[in-house]
């Protein structure tokens, strides 16, 4: 899949670029990145023509409308076949662009240089991409994998707290989907990750996308195997688009759908107490869980049952079922939902 990791991973950029034959590059990229690191990447791409496009951080830019502003953009600026689109940011960019690639003039190649830790051990790495709509998350979308991906820790330096929770919601959901170890290693190391202590972030970022790398060359097109990286993402989607993807971040929802999630599957006796407070314990530190009022509940549902993973009507979950280990269920009671999320347990 062409990952690459490492510090100053961005040194070996123009070789690539150069070995592919890419002479023109148009980076979309976001307000934010752009202010704090577009120099740091220019200085690696002084002998291309380079076109860039700025958005607006943040879920709300992750809409068809920005998609064909860009494409206005494009055609505005003469880009053509030959132009790698180069995805320069966090997941929303990482969307944004790979769809915008995906279906400009039937497909550009694109790159993705993902810089937050939620982009570097989770959205840039699996070809899935797309816009929201309508308030769902990622309703609409394809799979359209990148040239590469260069994953260079330095971004992570100037990420806020609240975006290393973030990262770290997918980082811990590898553990409890795949390997239980990374999960006792991370919830271990949390001080030190927050610290950006790159002796502890390097290789828990390789070992993450390493899991999600294996996980998706089982299953590109998310037929099987690839639906255990939802864990968290049914009940985690819906606070998302309940909240107008504003008040909470992804990450921080996944790791909310996770909590009620494991508590379901404690419910259902599919996993022992100790381990789900050992989850619970372990997350709560993160974000701290909500009781959600009948009302609210009620909405959630409506997102849950519109979920694009869904089949045949039935509401996707994925549970834990044992220590680094889950399963897909698609049976499960809204009674046992609906208790979840009310958190009387909390």
């Amino acid at each position: 899949m062409g990952i690459k990791i490492g510090e100053n991973i961005l040194e070996k950029l123009d070789g690539y670029l150069k070995d592919k034959n890419f002479n023109k590059i148009y980076i979309i990229t976001d307000d934010i990145v752009n202010k704090l690191h577009f120099d740091y990447l220019k200085d690696f791409l002084k002998s291309f023509d380079l076109t860039t496009y700025v958005l607006h951080h943040g879920e709300k830019s992750k809409s068809i409308d920005t998609v064909l502003s860009i494409y206005d953009n494009l055609i505005e600026n003469n880009i053509d076949r030959n132009t790698v689109i180069l995805s320069f940011g966090g997941g929303v960019v990482g969307d944004i662009a790979g769809f915008t690639a995906s279906t400009y003039k039937r497909g550009l190649k694109y790159i993705q240089i993902p810089t937050t830790l939620l982009a570097q051990v989770d959205s840039s790495i699996g070809g899935k991409v797309g816009v929201d709509y309508g308030g769902y998350k990622n309703i609409i979308g394809s799979f359209y994998f990148p040239e590469a991906t260069f994953i260079d820790p330095y971004f992570l330096s100037t990420l806020p707290s609240k975006e290393i929770t973030c990262g770290l919601g997918e980082i811990l959901k590898y553990g409890l989907i795949y390997d239980y170890d990374l999960f006792e290693f991370t919830k271990n190391s949390l001080w030190n990750i927050y610290e950006k202590d790159l002796n502890i972030l390097q290789p828990i970022i390789k070992k993450s996308v390493d899991i999600k790398e294996k996980i998706v060359l089982k299953d590109k097109y998310d037929l099987g195997l690839r639906k255990i990286l939802n864990f968290g993402h049914t009940i985690g989607h819906s606070i998302e688009a309940y909240s107008n993807f504003t008040k909470l971040n992804h990450g921080e929802c996944v790791i909310l759908g996770m909590i009620y999630e494991s508590f379901i599957g404690k419910d259902l006796g599919l996993i022992e107490e100790d381990y789900f407070d050992e989850i619970y314990t372990t997350l709560k530190e993160l974000i701290s869980p909500i009781k959600f009022s009948e009302e609210e509940i009620h909405s959630l549902m409506g997102f849950m049952k519109n979920d694009k993973k869904n089949i045949d009507d039935n509401i996707a979950f994925v549970l834990p079922i044992a220590k680094g280990k889950v399963d897909v269920f698609y049976n499960i009671d809204d009674r046992m939902v609906i208790n979840s999320l009310k958190g009387e347990w909390i």
